[in-house]
C-alpha cells in the first residue's frame, strides 16, 4: 500500500528535469564562452598579421617609387640600361613576435600562458606580387599576401578534443595617392 501510493505521489517530478535543464544551460554558456575566446584570439592573430603584411607592402616603398612617376607602382629598379625587380619581403615573424607578445619555440611561434600556451603560429608564407612592367595596365598593383596556420587548444573537453587548427589569410597592396 505505502509503495502504490508513493508511486503515485507527484510531489517532486520535476526536480529532475530542473537538474537537466541547469546542467544543459550550463554547458551551453560553457560551450559559448569557448567559442568567443577562440574567435578573440583568432581576430587579435589576424589583425596582427594585417598590420605585418601592411609593413611589408610599405618597405617596398622605395623599390616602388621610381615608377610612380610613370603611373604605375611596380618594385623594379634601374640597373644599367635595363629595370630589374627588386622586392623586400621583410622579417614577418619578427614583426607577430613583437605585435602578439609570441617566442620562437621549434618550428613554431608560441604565445605562452601559465597552463601551457594560448595558441601557437607555423607555417607562415609570404607572396609579394609585383605589378608588371608597363604603364598600360595599372590595374595590378604591388600586392603582399600572408598566410599562417594559428593552432589553439580548447580549454572546452579537458584535452580530450584536439586543438582548433585553422589558416588564417590577410593581404595588403600598395596603391599610389595621386
Amino acid at each position: 500500500m505505502k509503495l502504490k501510493k508513493c508511486l503515485y505521489n507527484r510531489k517532486g517530478n520535476s526536480t529532475p528535469m530542473t537538474i537537466a535543464l541547469i546542467l544543459g544551460l550550463l554547458l551551453l554558456i560553457c560551450a559559448m564562452s569557448e567559442f568567443f575566446r577562440l574567435i578573440i584570439i583568432v581576430q587579435g592573430v589576424r589583425d596582427g598579421l594585417t598590420s605585418a603584411v601592411i609593413t611589408v607592402v610599405t618597405t617596398n616603398y622605395d623599390e616602388a617609387y621610381h615608377g610612380l612617376r610613370e603611373g604605375y607602382s611596380g618594385g623594379y629598379i634601374l640597373l644599367g640600361e635595363h629595370w630589374e625587380e627588386k622586392l623586400d619581403y621583410d622579417d614577418v615573424y619578427r614583426r607577430l613576435d613583437v605585435l602578439l607578445g609570441t617566442k620562437k619555440m621549434g618550428d613554431y611561434h608560441v604565445k605562452i600562458q601559465d597552463q601551457g600556451y594560448e595558441y601557437r603560429l607555423s607555417e607562415l608564407e609570404v607572396k609579394v606580387i609585383n605589378a608588371p612592367f608597363t604603364p598600360e595596365n595599372t590595374s595590378q598593383n604591388l600586392e603582399a599576401s600572408v598566410m599562417v596556420t594559428i593552432e589553439i587548444p580548447l580549454s572546452f573537453g579537458w584535452k580530450l578534443v584536439p586543438p582548433l587548427t585553422m589558416n588564417i589569410r590577410t593581404r595588403a597592396a600598395y596603391m599610389p595617392k595621386f
